[in-house]
């Protein structure tokens, strides 16, 4: 009976040791359990995303991130980079008030064209990341409260400088300044 009470607790000691070590590596050390978070990051995505207003495009993928909530004006609090579709980016730009007209002929003068992102590396953004041959939309936001941020949208052309089918986007926000006022 000895014997039996040894095995039973033996099986009962080695299931909760497989159970803690499967919980314990399912997040495989991603900051906030999130295989999207790139290390280094200090702030979820979706906490990042709220302060600047901005959301992910609708049916994102390939998304990889870093955080600095600590940035100081100028550095990067932000880097997103995700793969998209050209109906979703473009309806991205729309409904967030990026580009208003003109969205598929990106040669006009607004827009940077050419190699304009930063080095996925240099960012610290992890995954499988291209480097982004693009234009870039660059937009200027306030907000209320105490941060001005700029953000930089790369968005992958395609030699028609349309936005690609499927495009690579490196989203970027800086920290402008802190309002002073705000005391």
């Amino acid at each position: 009976m000895r014997r039996l009470w040894r095995v039973a607790g033996s099986g009962c000691a080695l299931l909760m040791l497989g159970v803690g070590g499967w919980l314990g590596f399912s997040d495989k050390g991603y900051p906030f359990g999130d295989a999207r978070a790139c290390e280094g990051s200090d702030v979820p995505l979706q906490q990042e995303l709220d302060v600047v207003r901005l959301p992910l495009p609708a049916g994102a993928e390939n998304v990889h991130y870093v955080t600095h909530s600590r940035a100081a004006a100028g550095e990067v609090r932000l880097a997103v980079a995700f793969r998209s579709t050209s109906q979703e980016m473009e309806a991205y730009l729309r409904e967030n008030k990026i580009v208003t007209e003109g969205l598929h002929d990106l040669t006009d003068g607004r827009f940077e064209l050419g190699a304009t992102a930063a080095d996925p590396a240099y960012l610290g953004l992890c995954g499988n990341v291209a480097q982004i041959d693009a234009p870039a939309a660059l937009i200027d936001q306030q907000h209320e409260g105490l941060l001005q941020v700029k953000v930089d949208i790369a968005v992958q052309l395609s030699d028609s400088s349309s936005i690609r089918p499927t495009t690579n986007v490196l989203l970027t926000v800086a920290e402008s300044s802190r309002r002073e006022d705000a005391w």
